[in-house]
């Protein structure tokens, strides 16, 4: 029996290759590929493509993300201190004799610590998850022409934006004043802890420097998002490998 599909390589599941009739065997494995986006790019990885859809936006330039964050974190900072510290000072009495400043030793006493958390972490938290779930970004990044937006490109959940705002201000501040607690009411030595975790949290944003091909920090990886250049046109937007 001769095989009118042999030169396609069809399956013949009774005869094949010299085998008796009734010997079965196991097709051979198909080799599909599924045709190049546009552009040229080859099957694999993502979906089938070796880049993943944010990919096609422009991601934002290092330098200016670290400049967007400079500048939220000073303006936060700033009102935050003069918010709340003369709120500290004048309710709880700091100056007063016989306050906590006097009798804890020195500044590094809970209204000092629960001022700095609210400060440095509570305060930005809810400036960046507010601008974050209606806008897409904060003031330091719109100044300076940046959004946030989902691995894939569409905007951002309200969910993923309080995540993001989350993780990137009260979740790494936390383990940060947890050694500064320790430190001040157990164990002076416990100040190394703080030294770690705040190389740790330089760390979590330098990520993004060499993180492919998003570019994306720590806080960006758990919450599925990617900072993107609002300055370049999307028809003109390209993915830069530099």
């Amino acid at each position: 029996m001769s095989d009118p599909y042999r030169g396609g390589q069809a399956y013949n599941p009774h005869w094949q290759g010299g085998n008796a009739p009734g010997q079965w065997q196991r097709p051979p494995q198909a080799q599909w590929q599924s045709p190049p986006p546009p552009g040229g790019q080859a099957p694999g990885g993502y979906g089938g493509y070796d880049h993943a859809p944010a990919d096609d936006l422009q991601l934002a330039p290092i330098a200016r993300r670290a400049g967007a964050r400079l500048m939220d974190n000073v303006l936060v900072a700033v009102f935050g201190f003069a918010l709340v510290l003369p709120i500290t000072w004048g309710v709880i009495g700091l100056d007063a004799p016989g306050s906590d400043t006097r009798t804890e030793g020195g500044v590094w006493n809970w209204p000092i610590i629960i001022t700095l958390f609210v400060v440095l972490a509570v305060l930005p938290f809810l400036y960046e998850a507010l601008q974050l779930a209606l806008w897409g970004h904060t003031l330091g990044k719109r100044m300076l022409g940046l959004s946030v937006v989902r691995d894939d490109g569409e905007a951002m959940t309200v969910t993923q934006a309080v995540w993001r705002a989350a993780v990137n201000n009260i979740g790494y501040q936390l383990a940060l004043f947890l050694f500064l607690i320790l430190a001040v009411k157990v164990w002076e030595y416990f100040a190394y802890g703080m030294l770690l975790v705040s190389i740790g949290m330089v760390m979590a944003y330098l990520w993004a420097i060499w993180d492919q091909p998003l570019r994306q920090a720590v806080h960006d990886r758990l919450t599925g998002t990617v900072v993107v250049d609002d300055r370049v046109p999307l028809e003109d937007a390209h993915y830069d490998a530099a």
